[in-house]
């Protein structure tokens, strides 16, 4: 029974990380989009050169109100560049891209693709399957059992289409990073995609050649003499730590070589130090670091100006919107002393036209005069069950770009670089529920949690053009 478990979550896991049907009905956007760009559009006359916005030296805030606190004693970072307003669509990873990453990272040994499912095999799943056809209620979840019998139906029919193609004998088939053609039925365009993987290491992607749906890369390498580094260990990265033969400047030089293969412009916007320490509290075993990585959280760089940085695991937009989803894009790279350990790669945009080249923007003090009206506001934890008390620390406020969705277009996967104020720092949240556990939530407008600290994230994102605040997730 525990077998007929796990094959429908996996199946259930595979729908959902394929890619959404296209929405039929549109979603207005509460914001007039031409008017933002008429009003942010400016170009200097040729004799003028382009002068950064006057902001203090740091961005000082206090406030407190029964259990939230704010405190901000945080750097203000702003390019020397002009900030533009550039058109940008979703990027499939071109095959040609892919042959570069995958000869990098393959470090020359044979990497394999998953083996084909032989006749045999698809049998079997075919009767394991047709057994649970006639599962009890506790199998059906929110569904019906005619719901439920009709998902397990289009399944088999499904497995016995392929069966129809499929082989006696399935042999070991070596990659070479060529993608494969995969159709789905929910969507219009074919994804590419490839699965590659040896005792060592594994390569995985997803990309589409239109804009119509969003691409993903990831890379593996196993770890050798132990299970895995823990997130929970995250702290700022100090170059006064002893990282056990981990040396900082060689491991930016292996970022910067996969910058290279995947083509574009990045640099680094933060980096953390994580171990492999635990306090007992996955298994019961206490044990110090023995092992160290650095995650480098890298941006792209257009026009000279670097991309906001934004958490990639932060889920998906709900049920209730009717556009395509559409992450911002964010790059993460894990490197220790054996080389590239992790490579995470969300959304890769392409660069389409600058619709400006230099913005006009509001002055830093109405932009600090909206941030301490709203951050209050989307904090405010009054009325949230259990919450003890809720402390915002601000560390850093930048001058950035994000990408904005294509207004009213949802059925494309196209918008625009917009400048704007993103102030990044933590959340620290204590739940009263009897233990007094502490938990910290790094995620804006606490759409997520994290029981421990993942890194500095956007506490609040404003346009710097005309003074809204910017959903990141949702794209305006």
């Amino acid at each position: 029974m525990k077998k007929h478990i796990f094959i429908i979550l996996l199946a259930a896991l595979l729908l959902l990380a394929a890619c959404q049907p296209t929405p039929d009905e549109p979603v207005v956007l509460q914001k007039d989009q031409d008017l933002m760009i008429e009003k942010g559009s400016a170009t200097l006359p040729p004799e003028e050169s382009y002068t950064p916005p006057e902001v203090p030296k740091r961005y000082r805030f206090d406030y407190r109100d029964g259990a939230l606190t704010i405190h901000a004693d945080a750097e203000i970072v702003v390019p020397s560049e002009p900030m533009p307003i550039v058109n940008v669509r979703a990027q499939g990873i071109p095959q040609e891209t892919m042959y570069r990453l995958f000869n990098l990272l393959s470090n020359g040994e044979e990497m394999y693709l998953p083996r084909v499912p032989t006749k045999s095999q698809i049998e079997a799943t075919i009767r394991e399957w047709s057994e649970m056809l006639d599962a009890g209620p506790e199998y059906w979840g929110e569904k019906t059992q005619a719901e439920y019998r009709r998902d397990i139906e289009q399944i088999l029919e499904g497995l016995k289409k392929e069966y129809q193609t499929a082989p006696e004998n399935s042999e070991p088939r070596i990659s070479d990073g060529t993608y494969d053609t995969e159709n789905f039925e929910w969507i219009s365009a074919d994804c590419l995609q490839i699965e590659a993987s040896n005792r060592n290491r594994a390569i995985y992607a997803q990309t589409f050649e239109n804009a119509d749906h969003e691409s993903f890369f990831s890379y593996f390498r196993n770890l050798q003499g132990f299970e895995r580094y823990t997130e929970s260990n995250t702290v700022p990265y100090d170059d006064t730590v002893d990282l056990h033969g981990l040396d900082y400047a060689e491991a930016a030089a292996y970022v910067r070589a996969f910058w290279d293969a995947a083509g574009g412009s990045f640099e680094i916007a933060d980096v953390y130090r994580v171990d492999d320490s635990s306090d007992g509290s996955r298994d019961g075993t206490v044990k110090p670091a023995e092992h160290y990585a650095l995650r480098f959280d890298c941006r792209r760089l257009v026009n000279g100006v670097p991309l906001a940085v934004y958490a990639s695991d932060l889920g998906y937009t709900d049920e209730s919107s009717y556009a395509i989803d559409w992450q911002q894009e964010s790059l993460r790279i894990l490197v220790d002393a054996d080389g590239i350990a992790e490579i995470k790669w969300y959304s890769p945009l392409t660069v389409m036209e600058t619709v400006s080249d230099s913005t006009t923007l509001l002055s830093f003090d109405k932009i600090s005069g909206i941030a301490e009206k709203m951050i209050p506001i989307i904090y405010n934890p009054s009325g949230w069950e259990g919450v003890k008390t809720q402390d915002i620390e601000i560390r850093s406020v930048r001058l950035e770009l994000i990408r904005v969705r294509e207004q009213n277009n949802v059925k494309e996967l196209k918008g625009f670089l917009v400048p704007v104020w993103v102030l990044y720092g933590t959340i620290r949240q204590i739940n009263d529920y009897g233990s007094g556990e502490e938990q910290f939530y790094a995620e804006y407008a606490m759409r997520g949690a994290a029981t421990c600290y993942v890194g500095d994230t956007m506490i609040l994102c404003i346009n710097a053009i005309d003074g809204t605040i910017i959903d990141p997730l949702l794209g305006y």
